[in-house]
């Protein structure tokens, strides 16, 4: 291997936080690196903001479209191509990210990098180069910008059926017939409502008395008014137990464990059943 590479400034991961910092440090003359394992933007314009929001758009307008008879405005019938849904999401989120790679790529005293980094050392880090091979750089500074990634729940039998989370759920072919989203939080009721207007029946399964918990009450009150008025089923006070797949049909298993339903029966149980293509669960990433 070639002596490391001797930077000012190494910032690992190109999110919203790594890509203005390393072209702040650049501006300032710093002859700085930026490591990016897979794409230039980060969580928000790759996975996070920039395609569910071009998503929810697209669910905007299926909504809009079922209620133009009260308008006067008749449609027909109303049918979601999600293929032309996942290209233009994709065809969004790739003008963005090469948007934003581009300015990097343009900007003086900074290095892009395509690979994975690890530490070496307190200033040294090895990257497995995206294309193949590694290098070794060293760097007076270095800063940390990782990102983040959807969390999988310990759920009995989870491994065994495919489920989705909020990264594959936004690469869905087709619309699913039945869709259980557990967890009432942001990510859950966002997918949960553009899915429910896409044509898909929903079920929220939320382990607390309310959507989002971190709430005021009478917020998650409204939210959940709003989710109800939009025909998703909402099961509060309701923990997923086990999942388990048959055939084509998923079907998960929920306790409840509101303080009333202990009182009449120690471990009350529920099955749901999610069909239709491909079938699954997004899970929710925080």
């Amino acid at each position: 291997m070639n002596a490391p590479d001797q930077y000012q400034a190494i910032v690992i991961g190109s999110g919203q936080g790594g890509t203005p910092l390393c072209m702040a440090l650049a501006g300032a003359g710093l002859r700085t690196a930026l490591i990016e394992r897979e794409h230039v933007g980060g969580t928000c314009i790759n996975e996070g903001c920039t395609p569910t929001k071009t998503m929810v758009a697209s669910g905007r307008v299926a909504y809009l479209a079922r209620r133009g008879v009260g308008y006067g405005v008749h449609t027909g019938i109303i049918r979601v191509d999600m293929e032309r849904v996942r290209q233009r999401k994709r065809d969004i989120v790739n003008s963005f990210r090469n948007g934003s790679q581009g300015r990097i790529e343009k900007t003086a005293n900074l290095e892009l990098i395509f690979g994975e980094a690890s530490f070496t050392g307190t200033k040294s880090v090895l990257v497995r180069l995206k294309d193949g091979g590694q290098r070794a750089l060293t760097g007076d500074k270095i800063f940390i910008n990782a990102g983040a990634r959807p969390s999988v729940p310990a759920l009995d039998g989870l491994k065994d059926v495919p489920f989705l989370d909020s990264t594959s759920i936004m690469e869905l072919e087709t619309v699913p017939e039945h869709l259980l989203v557990l967890g009432g939080g942001y990510v859950g009721l966002e997918f949960g409502q553009m899915f429910r207007r896409f044509g898909s029946r929903v079920t929220i399964v939320q382990s607390g008395g309310q959507l989002l918990s971190g709430e005021d009450p009478d917020v998650a009150h409204e939210v959940a008014a709003i989710m109800k008025q939009d025909g998703i089923e909402l099961l509060l006070n309701a923990k997923a137990a086990r999942v388990a797949k048959t055939g084509s049909q998923i079907h998960l298993t929920r306790k409840s464990i509101s303080p009333f339903a202990r009182a009449i029966n120690p471990s009350p149980s529920m099955d749901l059943t999610c069909s239709g293509p491909p079938g699954g669960f997004p899970i929710r990433t925080r």
